[in-house]
């Protein structure tokens, strides 16, 4: 029963990190990987030995890197709206791009706003194959990179390990009255959930999240209609 009441308690403190109210929470079992959730959410564990096993997560995500590595998942529609959402008036000179693989986001980000600096991350090896591409584990913000960004987009937001830890890192890197754009499709809701992409939510858990967790301010939305519910949340930072 002490057992059971300390791991009932180390759960219930990570999912109010996450996301306020009364909520059902439980674990399952994920390989040797357990797995927090509630009604909404849904977060992989990498633990060993009852401490986070960083190693484990890399690994399996620099695995998961090279077996997708040609996959494209960003839709070229899908950028070109947020060109047109944010507009000249967006003041965009800076963007940066988390999580992009094969540099797919940083192409069509530089096609469609012109002229501008942009930068992608990628926590795999493979990232110096590619063009406007860095390493980097994008939990983590390079001190010059501090209020530094126009513009934060992401797709890969569903492979953080901590998401309260990564939203507030990327906020920290917006210039005041900077944008960060996050999409949202099927496979990011909490039923998709897997070892390769730890943290799911719902469109809606999302933006209550956001709003929970940051200081920045929910704008619009827009959607692709296609099999995957595309969707892209906009957010500001307060100036």
């Amino acid at each position: 029963m002490a057992s059971f009441t300390k791991e009932l308690k180390k759960i219930t403190k990570k999912v109010k990190r996450f996301l306020s109210g009364e909520r059902t929470i439980y674990t399952q079992r994920m390989g040797d990987l357990k797995v927090a959730k509630t009604d909404d959410y849904a977060l992989v564990s990498y633990e060993k030995d009852g401490a986070f096993d960083y190693e484990a997560y890399k690994k399996i995500q620099e695995a998961g890197n090279r077996r997708k590595l040609n996959n494209i998942f960003v839709q070229e529609e899908l950028i070109s709206q947020i060109a047109q959402r944010i507009g000249p008036q967006g003041g965009i000179q800076r963007i940066l791009c988390h999580g992009t693989r094969n540099g797919a986001e940083q192409k069509l980000f530089k096609k469609y706003f012109g002229g501008v600096e942009v930068l992608g991350t990628e926590i795999a090896e493979t990232a110096t194959q590619f063009e406007d591409t860095i390493q980097w584990d994008f939990h983590e913000a390079k001190p010059e990179w501090l209020g530094h960004w126009d513009l934060i987009y992401s797709n890969s937001w569903d492979h953080s390990y901590d998401p309260v830890k990564l939203f507030k890192t990327w906020e920290s890197c917006l210039r005041p009255g900077g944008w960060m754009v996050v999409e949202h499709t099927r496979v990011h809701e909490a039923d998709k959930v897997n070892t390769l992409d730890p943290f799911g939510i719902s469109f809606e858990g999302l933006l209550s999240f956001m709003d929970k967790n940051t200081s920045l301010r929910f704008e619009a939305e827009i959607a692709i209609h296609d099999d995957l519910n595309r969707r892209a949340a906009f957010f500001r930072k307060p100036l």
